[in-house]
């Protein structure tokens, strides 16, 4: 089996399927469920996985085509296993799970005016986080709520008080892909545009962070999960 790393999606992700996944062809070379763990268990339906930012990165929240917005240290995501279908060498299949946590800390702003984040937050979870065994390895982040979308709350200190920012998801998913070196799951330059708040808010933000890798805390499973 290719140890492609699921990573994630974090998710994000992550998160959580939180998945990184390793480069090659598209689907696995002997039958077997999509996830497994580093220690050769597959993960069950149902397992909790979690996810940090990948050692020495960031979560930002920019000014599109710029360094200027909201950056934070600290972000985890966490989730569960929903589905983990059988995957063949002549077959695609999609992994995917409920992603219950999505946290930020550790933020600072760099924009004219603030001098400081209060928090920032995740509005609508829990989201669903998948990851196709197609070529390039796409993983999504979607709400799981029929008629919600994706949306984050920046509440900021500035000179003139407290501004709170809320943006929202320009399409119906986030976007990502999957890698194993490193093992990673990558959210990069994901548009959100401002739904509400003062002028001080940018018109647009865009979303990037990298999670991995996903730990499976299952009694019996504790390791990295890996993709078939």
């Amino acid at each position: 089996m290719r140890n492609r790393l699921f990573a994630g999606a974090a998710a994000l992700a992550a998160t959580a399927a939180l998945v990184a996944l390793q480069t090659g062809t598209a689907n696995a070379t002997v039958a077997g469920p999509v996830l497994y763990t580093n220690i050769g268990v597959a993960v069950n339906v149902g397992d909790a996985l979690s996810a940090d930012l990948v050692t020495g990165t960031l979560a930002t929240m920019y000014n599109p085509g710029t360094t200027t917005g909201v950056k934070c240290t600290v972000s985890h995501i966490s989730g569960s296993v929903g589905v983990n279908p059988t995957v063949t060498p002549t077959t695609t299949a999609t992994a995917s799970g409920p992603v219950t946590g999505l946290t930020f800390s550790g933020c600072t702003s760099n924009v004219v005016g603030v001098t400081g984040v209060n928090s920032l937050t995740m509005d609508t979870l829990p989201y669903t986080l998948s990851i196709s065994d197609a070529p390039g390895y796409p993983v999504s982040l979607s709400p799981i709520a029929s008629g919600t979308q994706i949306q984050a709350t920046a509440v900021l200190k500035t000179l003139a008080g407290t501004a709170t920012c809320v943006f929202r998801a320009t399409s119906a998913s986030l976007q990502g892909n999957a890698t194993n070196v490193p093992p990673q799951i990558n959210l990069v330059n994901q548009s959100l545009t401002k739904f509400s708040g003062p002028s001080i808010c940018f018109p647009s933000i865009n979303f990037s962070a990298s999670y991995g890798p996903v730990i499976d805390s299952a009694p019996g499973n504790g390791g990295t999960v890996l993709v078939n």
